[in-house]
């Protein structure tokens, strides 16, 4: 089977790119960005701050600790949805087959385990809540409009830093 989580081309990975970044901003995670760079490796395209790859503080409760490890594997989660999203709604004007809903589904559920040793199900109603919300966004013809032309300034630019990512996107908190 092929891998459908791997970028066609160029203008594949731009779009992948520019569902994340809309991921970040509207799941609040714009605070955490450090930019966002098309000419990095597929794993690097997003870069976070330091504050993302929270690795412990003695001074931090072991709750909130796990609080916040969850809440930048929600980030990560929402993000990989993302991409899938923007690429197939909004590039290729197509849902996501379920077979590539499922490879992402079975990849989130190995991730939550170890990351924040989540059980199967309780990734699945996460990874399923988040499907279910980014779906509806990517289908929006406004977000839609968005998404293009954050990509074709992305693909032009190449580089954006977490402010430019902010103003670009900044029609999505209108709608």
């Amino acid at each position: 089977m092929e891998n459908k989580l791997r970028y066609r081309d160029e203008e594949d990975k731009c779009y992948g790119a520019t569902g994340m970044a809309m991921a970040v901003v509207v799941f609040d995670g714009e605070d955490l960005l450090g930019a966002v760079d098309l000419d990095n490796t597929p794993d690097r395209l997003m870069e976070f701050t330091s504050d993302f790859y929270f690795a412990g503080n003695p001074g931090l409760s072991a709750k909130t600790a796990w609080n916040r490890m969850l809440q930048n594997f929600n980030l990560t989660m929402a993000c990989s949805i993302a991409n899938i999203l923007c690429r197939n709604v909004v590039h290729d004007n197509r849902q996501v087959e379920d077979e590539l809903r499922q490879q992402l589904l079975e990849l989130m559920v190995s991730e939550a385990s170890d990351d924040c040793a989540l059980e199967a199900d309780e990734t699945t109603r996460l990874f399923n809540k988040d499907f279910a919300y980014l779906n509806r966004l990517f289908n929006h013809s406004g977000v839609q409009q968005i998404a293009h032309g954050f990509a074709s300034t992305l693909q032009r630019r190449r580089r954006l830093s977490r402010l430019e990512v902010i103003e670009q996107l900044q029609a999505l908190s209108m709608l």
